[in-house]
């Protein structure tokens, strides 16, 4: 009887830890996307502040431009953090 429960185990183990590593190549293509976008969002905003400097912006747009940037800087990080404790949680860790 011990065996069976070693074998339900180990079955267990090696299905969380599959899991967990499908989930982290799924999060890696969806970071894909997220980083894309913060590379637009960076241009743009040196775009944007250097038409300021040129006097062919407006301040407003130049914030916008930067406020932008800011955003998907903060949505990769959540993605991330996100992302991280799915795995952590799927390796039957805690997240502090």
């Amino acid at each position: 009887m011990p065996v069976i429960r070693v074998e339900m185990t180990t079955d267990a183990v090696e299905l969380s830890v599959e899991t967990a590593y499908n989930k982290l190549e799924k999060m890696q293509q969806m970071f894909k996307v997220p980083e894309e976008v913060l590379s637009l969002r960076t241009e743009s905003n040196r775009v944007r502040q250097r038409e300021l400097i040129r006097g062919a912006a407006l301040n407003p747009q130049a914030h916008t431009a930067r406020a932008q940037e800011y955003d998907a800087k903060a949505l990769l990080r959540l993605d991330y953090f996100e992302a991280h404790d799915e795995v952590i949680h799927a390796m039957g860790g805690t997240v502090q």
